[in-house]
């Protein structure tokens, strides 16, 4: 008779999660309801160290696939929690003066050419045509002199509606545009933790931790708190954020600092109250070039959340805290702002004996330079698909840890792009950037990107072609070669790049704008509200 491997195999069934903060509550939230009763999930909560990972003030953005690969599995509504976390859409990141230089403003200046120094990354991904991303054909396109607008305004339908302040859903619910979310991360945190402990039986305690007991093999096996209370577990996650209590306190897990290729390692943040909630509210981020950093713009319902960017070598927190307000009209000496420093790298390991990080406790780039929560949620879905056996906790590590490591160089190098590609040279800072080393990875993708090279998707160079085209939409660029030789794939491409054209003013005549979408959502009961479609739905 065939055995049944689940009886033949000690099973890990305890998981303690450490840290209550987004990240931590998210993984609890994903583990409980995949394994049901099967596992007992407990998490511990340090009121001493807040709810946030890396907080960008009280607001945090969060990714597309949140709805998809967590929501929707739980069989909750966007409408529910939307409105229990005061969130608001993000269809983009708007870049903002990030090819001219001058003295710190919230506007776009103009540009070479004659055009406003802004562009926009939105959540869409970028439109495919026979073979090749679309992006290829307005490359081809530019450097015959067949266009000069620019990249995001050619290739996706989004960036004329942004200049509107349009929603990314009509008033009925049915999606129009693939969107992510702002949320005050509090109130985000603070609903799945409700929802893990009501409905899925998570278990929170909330104290200080103190020590850790281990065994022969190195193993965690007992947390102990201020208060005395001992938490047994069978596998420990690390979502304490760059602090590490467990890699870095008691594991001993070097950290991997780069802070020597990334100029900036603080942050100051405030919020900015709106008088009347119903007054536009910009359906995505804003990330503004400054002479010593960048500033970020998160719109919600009644407030907004501001934030500058910066390096101490470069600036002092009280000229930074000045500053900010500045572009906000604000004086510093009555506005309350909130001071951070963060460490930029990863930690040598994410999966050490029988303990996992996530969150910035596996890596930290820069504020809004990753999907944060989204790559919490891969990384815990690698997780419940390579969940470990008692007998062997470190068997999925090896595997674990090469995927970490990718995803962070791919972020930092995201980043490191940003910086080195932009054609700013008017201060100090900004000069720097182009003395900081690249990647080998880097270095390989703009001599492709320069020499009219396909990007490589294996690579994941796509996203860096893409900042390239709107960093320096100036420079001729190189058109691939193949295409001069595709005369019916140019073909389809303009006819695709009128359909875009055609969807632009659909929309622009038929979507609300956010603040008419988002007054309507947050002022009227749930039941009234329409049963939002997906978010990957309603193409025009």
């Amino acid at each position: 008779m065939a055995t049944d491997p689940s009886t033949s195999m000690e099973s890990v069934r305890r998981i303690v999660v450490v840290g209550g903060t987004a990240t931590g509550w998210t993984a609890a939230v994903r583990l409980a309801s995949a394994f049901g009763g099967a596992v007992s999930v407990t998490v511990l909560e340090m009121p001493s160290r807040g709810a946030g990972d890396f907080e960008t003030g009280q607001f945090s953005a969060v990714p597309a696939r949140l709805q998809r690969d967590l929501f929707d599995r739980l069989g909750v509504l966007e409408e529910e929690w939307m409105r229990a976390c005061c969130a608001s859409f993000q269809t983009a990141v708007r870049h903002v003066n990030w090819r001219t230089g001058g003295a710190a403003a919230t506007a776009p200046r103009i540009a070479d050419g004659g055009g406003a120094d802004h562009f926009y990354r939105p959540c869409a991904e970028i439109p495919e045509c026979e073979e090749f991303p679309l992006s290829e054909y307005w490359r081809y396109r530019r450097s015959n002199g067949e266009t000069i607008e620019p990249f995001d305004y050619a290739c996706f339908r989004e960036p004329p509606l942004m200049d509107a302040g349009k929603s990314p859903r009509w008033m009925d619910g049915r999606a129009a545009l693939p969107y992510g979310w702002h949320v005050d991360i509090r109130m985000f945190t603070n609903f799945l933790r409700n929802l893990g402990m009501r409905r899925f039986g998570v278990r929170s305690i909330r104290d200080e931790l103190l020590h850790a007991e281990r065994d022969e093999r190195g193993m965690l096996t007992v947390l102990h708190t201020e208060e005395g209370t001992a938490v047994d577990g069978d596998l420990f996650l690390d979502c304490t954020g760059s602090e590490g209590l467990l890699f870095a306190g008691i594991l001993g897990e070097p950290f991997i600092d780069v802070q020597d290729r990334l100029p900036c390692d603080s942050t100051v943040t405030l919020t900015v109250a709106q008088e009347d909630a119903r007054d536009r509210i910009d359906p995505f981020t804003t990330v503004t070039a400054l002479p010593m950093g960048w500033a970020w713009t998160m719109p919600l319902p009644g407030r907004a959340g501001a934030g500058l960017v910066y390096g101490r070598d470069w600036m002092e927190p009280d000229g930074a805290a000045r500053l900010l307000c500045g572009l906000w009209g604000l004086r510093p000496e009555v506005t309350a702002v909130r001071h951070s420093r963060y460490r930029a790298g990863r930690s040598g390991r994410a999966w050490v004996k029988n303990c996992v990080a996530l969150g910035a406790c596996a890596y930290f780039v820069e504020p809004l330079a990753d999907e944060g929560l989204g790559e919490t949620l891969s990384l815990v879905d690698r997780l419940v698909r390579d969940f470990p056996s008692l007998d062997d906790r470190e068997a999925p590590a090896a595997r674990f840890n090469r995927a970490v490591e990718l995803r962070y160089r791919r972020a930092r190098d995201l980043v490191l792009l940003r910086y080195a590609a932009s054609p700013r040279e008017d201060t100090p800072f900004w000069k720097a950037q182009r003395d900081l080393p690249l990647s080998a990875a880097l270095r390989d993708c703009l001599a492709g990107y320069r020499s009219g090279l396909a990007p490589d998707r294996a690579a994941h160079e796509l996203p860096y072609y893409a900042l390239l085209s709107s960093l320096t939409p100036s420079a001729a660029p190189v058109p691939r070669p193949a295409l001069a030789h595709r005369v019916a794939a140019r073909r389809s491409a303009d006819a695709q790049f009128l359909q875009i054209k055609r969807q632009q003013q659909i929309l622009l005549e038929t979507l609300p704008t956010a603040g008419e979408y988002l007054h309507r959502l947050h002022s009227r009961p749930v039941g009234a509200l329409p049963t939002p479609a997906s978010v990957h739905a309603g193409r025009a």
